[in-house]
């Protein structure tokens, strides 16, 4: 009987341990300074100093409601130090922030920045908070809105 408690636990040990991750932490995945990225003919952008390539199309369509609208556009992307990728483009009226999922990237929050459009957007990492600079407004931006409205 007591071999057989021995092996149960052996078992239940062996399972528990083997089903739990590597945490490396903590970690910081912000970027110091945006990128300015400019949407190729196939709605592609590229940034190789992050290493980094997605298609922009659905962000446009998302935003204008037009499937041509990233044509001679470029996008303002950086990320916060959660990992969370801010992108946004002069004349959107919002801020998309996006996680990352198996090869892609997902929509985690939408926010409206303003109705008539940002002129000249420019993001930048004021920790804890990604700054937004559009002519004399700056917005603080979390992962989850606007904090603190506008400043």
């Amino acid at each position: 009987m007591n071999l057989l408690k021995f092996l149960f636990t052996l078992i239940i040990a062996f399972y528990f341990t083997s089903c739990s991750t590597l945490k490396l932490s903590p970690a910081e995945f912000g970027w110091a300074i945006e990128s300015v990225l400019k949407v190729d003919t196939d709605g592609f952008v590229k940034d190789d100093r992050y290493s980094i390539s997605f298609n922009v199309k659905a962000m446009f369509f998302e935003e204008t409601k037009d499937s041509l609208s990233y044509m001679d556009k470029s996008i303002r992307l950086i990320r916060n130090n959660e990992g969370f990728y801010f992108m946004t483009s002069p004349n959107f009226k919002n801020v998309y922030v996006f996680t990352v999922i198996q090869n892609a990237f997902e929509l985690k929050e939408k926010f409206l920045i303003t109705e008539s459009g940002l002129k000249k957007p420019a993001f930048n990492q004021r920790l804890p908070f990604i700054e937004l600079i559009d002519g004399e407004k700056t917005y603080k931006l979390t992962s989850k809105g606007i904090d603190g409205g506008l400043k």
